[in-house]
């Protein structure tokens, strides 16, 4: 008898533990998503998006640029 109360305790334990943690796993989530959102929102201003990633400084000048400038300069 004590094993069966013993089991059911576990397990009723086991269920609230694992629904809190499901919650808080769903909240983070949903926190990152979010973040993801308005990280995506704001590279879609150029001033930010050139302090907040370093690709675009790496890039250097696009080609048409580029041949363009070189042909004025000859």
């Amino acid at each position: 008898m004590n094993n069966r109360h013993a089991s059911r305790r576990y397990k009723r334990l086991y269920y609230v533990l694992s629904m809190r943690m499901e919650r808080r796993v769903m909240k983070l989530i949903m926190l990152l998503l979010i973040l993801l959102v308005i990280y995506q929102l704001l590279l879609q201003v150029p001033d930010l998006k050139k302090n907040m990633t370093r690709i675009d400084r790496l890039e250097g000048t696009p080609i048409q640029v580029q041949m363009v400038n070189d042909q004025e300069h000859h």
